[in-house]
């Protein structure tokens, strides 16, 4: 009954061990492509494209000045004024015109240009100049002419003034993803990043769920004084490891969620501005740190892959080695080093508190950085988002360092048996 039983549980396990290995599969597949959309959202939406841009402050001055121009209408109290202010222009002008005749010509030219030109007669004719300006100024063809000509200038002014890279970059990055434009693409990206967090959720559970309820029917049960039994332990930490070494273990973001404040009377707007966002796993910065060139680098990626990677699959493969051969293995000293006794050296645990640490870390930096910011200038209202958060990576690495401590107390128990039997 008791032999029945077990391979009742032994299937039952291996069958839950298979659909975590389908669900482990979707889970990966489905972090890094939600790592990569957060990626590229939080490039389209980078504060160098929005707030930072010229592009940006020109599509929003061009609105302001079209809508001024549009809403200009002469009355009783602005046209007094402006007429002072064009006739003091005119003034001004013809003085420009005097001073240049008088000093910068010959005697003869004078002569001729004071016979041609009656420069106190143009004087006299100012008030009516300024009231004819002012009609053709409140015409509704004049108005699209000062428009056009107004945004004429302004377009020169920035293409004099600022580069244009930037912008190009964010059209080639909308091009090459397909997107029309940079509303299209914060719209398409939220979605995708919206379905797949929930279903990284979801896979998440799955797997932790499986996995343990395997890890506790056969720690707890009848399987745990058999091979079999042990190598289902194993199994669940090795899914765990994986998971854990191959999805990101934390993000960092820091934006603007909505900035506004007022211009010449009018509400100008920025929505959406990414300051900084970082996604990765632990295999992400190891192959950041080696792909750097820089020796230092190098070396602490390859401390990092060391000690969270290699040591933890050593660790592994001695426990399926001892499990399977406990009697040829028990004497090697590298074997029993591993199996029993790396847990302190692999960091693994260290790595966990590391990562939960710069959490905490990040998450109070940014926070303190983004309230000063929004408290920085009350006429101005800015409301900002912290995004740092841990990811399924963490708590999956988080349950491989558990199970792998209990992995080792059960073939140390295991082989404690052996010995006294």
């Amino acid at each position: 009954m008791k032999t029945n039983s077990s391979r009742l549980l032994f299937a039952a396990s291996l069958l839950l061990i298979m659909l975590s290995v389908y669900f482990s599969v979707l889970h990966i597949q489905t972090a890094r492509q939600n790592q990569e959309n957060n990626i590229l959202q939080s490039e389209i939406n980078s504060i160098r494209y929005g707030l930072l841009n010229a592009d940006e402050w020109k599509h929003n001055l061009a609105g302001i000045i079209s809508k001024k121009i549009e809403e200009f209408e002469l009355t009783e109290q602005n046209k007094e004024q402006l007429k002072t202010q064009i006739e003091d222009l005119l003034y001004g002008l013809l003085d420009q015109v005097n001073k240049i005749l008088r000093d910068d010509m010959g005697k003869i030219k004078q002569f001729l240009m004071d016979a041609f030109v009656d420069l106190d007669k143009l004087r006299e004719n100012v008030p009516q100049l300024s009231e004819n300006l002012l009609e053709e100024l409140g015409k509704p063809h004049n108005k699209n002419n000062l428009k056009e000509l107004t945004l004429q200038k302004l377009d020169s002014y920035v293409e004099e003034t600022f580069n244009n890279d930037e912008q190009l970059k964010l059209q080639q990055i909308l091009e090459k993803h397909g997107f029309q434009n940079k509303e299209e693409a914060t719209t398409v990206l939220e979605q995708r990043i919206k379905r797949d967090t929930k279903k990284l959720r979801n896979y998440t559970f799955a797997i932790s769920g499986l996995l343990l309820v395997v890890f506790l029917l056969n720690f707890f049960g009848e399987n745990r004084k058999t091979k079999w039994g042990l190598f289902l332990l194993l199994l669940t930490s090795l899914i765990f490891l994986i998971n854990g070494l191959a999805v990101p273990m934390i993000d960092i973001e820091a934006k603007i969620s909505r900035i506004n404040f007022q211009l010449i009377g009018e509400n100008i707007h920025f929505g959406n501005q990414v300051f900084f966002y970082q996604s990765k796993s632990i295999l992400d910065v190891v192959w950041i740190l080696i792909s750097n060139g820089q020796a230092d680098m190098i070396f602490v990626g390859i401390l990092i892959f060391t000690f969270s990677v290699l040591f933890p699959v050593t660790k592994l493969i001695s426990s399926f080695l001892t499990i399977h051969s406990p009697g040829r293995f028990k004497s090697g000293r590298f074997i029993r080093f591993f199996t029993f006794k790396s847990g302190k050296w692999s960091m693994a645990d260290v790595m966990v508190v590391a990562i939960f640490m710069a959490f905490i870390g990040f998450d109070g930096i940014i926070s303190d950085q983004l309230e000063y910011l929004t408290n920085t200038n009350k006429y101005i209202e800015v409301v900002t988002t912290n995004g740092t958060s841990l990811q399924s990576g963490f708590y999956l690495f988080l349950l491989f360092c558990l199970t792998g401590i209990f992995l080792s107390l059960a073939i140390q128990k295991k082989n404690q048996q052996g010995k006294s039997g």
